[in-house]
């Protein structure tokens, strides 16, 4: 099989000593400039040509590490600003979001406020963990109250609610659009570890996943009249 990147390569090359060649005599016999324009197209082509090259193999990052909370926080903040139809979040943790006091970690919860009152047309999904006992499980629904009126009314804003058992946050996640998917390990109310994935296949299985974690978790509304969630004495 005849490959025409190999051709193209080499034709290139050609070209580009053609050029130089060509520059040389042009120089040496004084040629008119309406001459050298041919040469000038001809080296603009052999650059244009090695620019694009140099693009097509210059594969984006398909991951990303973070080596602090706030450049997790901030990098979804980033993201989800661009978020054009769907945001899947989770947050399941033994401790509520104050335990966050950064400002880039306040900017990460407003940031998803902000966007899905903007974005009337899309919709934002969060899983919310509430832990089945003490340590936990009163500050985390002192929070989850406060929450509910929030946005409470916001008809794209959808939240479900899952009780834990473990003393162990689980593996949180963010997932915009088709776009990318942001991992956030968190242990004692501590950052340990956050991670972005862009990839098609990454963001088509965690998606996937989440909505396994989605169907089997309570609507907000049902767990807050279940549990009595906003009587002023729980």
């Amino acid at each position: 099989m005849i490959n025409l990147q190999s051709i193209e390569q080499k034709l290139l090359l050609l070209a580009l000593l053609f050029v130089i060649g060509g520059s040389i005599v042009a120089n040496l016999f004084a040629w008119d400039v309406k001459w050298q324009i041919p040469l000038i197209y001809a080296v603009l082509y052999v650059l244009l040509s090695v620019v694009v090259e140099v693009r097509d193999r210059q594969a984006p990052t398909a991951s990303t590490h973070y080596r602090t909370s706030d450049e997790f926080f901030l990098s979804f903040a980033r993201l989800v600003r661009t978020a054009e139809r769907h945001v899947y979040t989770s947050y399941v943790r033994n401790t509520p979001p104050p335990s966050f006091q950064s400002p880039a970690a306040q900017q990460y919860f407003r940031a998803a406020t902000d966007w899905t009152r903007r974005n009337p047309g899309a919709s934002f999904h969060r899983i919310i963990g509430v832990p089945a006992q003490e340590p936990g499980k009163s500050t985390m629904r002192l929070w989850l109250r406060e929450h509910y009126e929030e946005m409470h009314g916001l008809a794209n804003y959808h939240a479900r609610v899952v009780t834990t058992n473990s003393g162990v946050d689980a593996v949180n996640m963010a997932i915009i659009d088709d776009t990318a998917v942001l991992l956030l390990l968190t242990a004692d109310g501590s950052f340990m570890s956050g991670h972005s994935l862009e990839t098609a296949e990454a963001v088509n299985s965690f998606r996937d996943y989440y909505r396994s974690w989605w169907a089997s978790a309570e609507p907000l509304e049902s767990y807050a009249q279940r549990t009595d969630l906003m009587a002023p004495d729980h």
